[in-house]
């Protein structure tokens, strides 16, 4: 039986300006960001050229969701 291959984890760039992953951001709204500008205090994504900010206020908005999520069902 073939191996299968080993489970990998993506990690993708936001902010290409910066250098700040989807992991970074993520781990900030764990931490308690709630805003953009949050995000961009704690890790500068965003700050550049602002390309970025429409993905991280999906995020955000997605985390925040699954967040009201967990805690509604608890």
């Amino acid at each position: 039986m073939p191996k299968s291959p080993p489970h990998r984890v993506t990690t993708m760039l936001v902010c290409i300006c910066k250098g700040v992953s989807d992991r970074r951001i993520t781990e900030e709204i764990r931490r308690g960001a709630c805003t953009v500008r949050q995000i961009q205090e704690c890790c500068q994504a965003g700050t550049d050229c602002k390309s970025c900010v429409r993905q991280i206020r999906q995020m955000l908005t997605t985390q925040s969701h699954a967040h009201q999520a967990a805690t509604d069902s608890t």
